[in-house]
């Protein structure tokens, strides 16, 4: 992750495997020094994943704030990523992610 990282460019990773072998170490030992958005999805509702992201960007901006405000959507999120990874290196993470999917699954089946 390292040697992708120094590239300097766009790269995503994807990290895989059984529950408890230390994926989430391994991510957290990576990204320490690293600006870093640190998403953990929530086994919740839409909106309180939204919330959850608003706030992991939130407290990358500002570490010091108890308090984040709540993008409007998803799409207004990744935009503001977007625009501070174009001021510089950015780490994005998204742990957890099966359960942002089952949610995104859900509603499209309860639509």
């Amino acid at each position: 992750m390292n040697h992708r990282y120094e590239k300097g460019r766009f790269e995503c990773v994807v990290i895989y495997g059984r529950r408890r072998v230390g994926k989430t170490a391994l991510i957290n030992e990576f990204c320490k020094g690293k600006p870093t958005v640190y998403f953990s999805a929530l086994n919740a509702s839409s909106q309180e994943n939204l919330e959850a992201l608003s706030k992991a960007i939130y407290t990358c901006q500002n570490p010091d704030s108890a308090s984040a405000p709540t993008y409007q959507s998803y799409a207004d999120a990744l935009d503001a990523i977007t625009a501070m990874a174009a001021e510089k290196r950015l780490v994005f993470v998204i742990d957890e992610y099966p359960y942002l999917a089952w949610v995104r699954q859900w509603m499209a089946m309860s639509i």
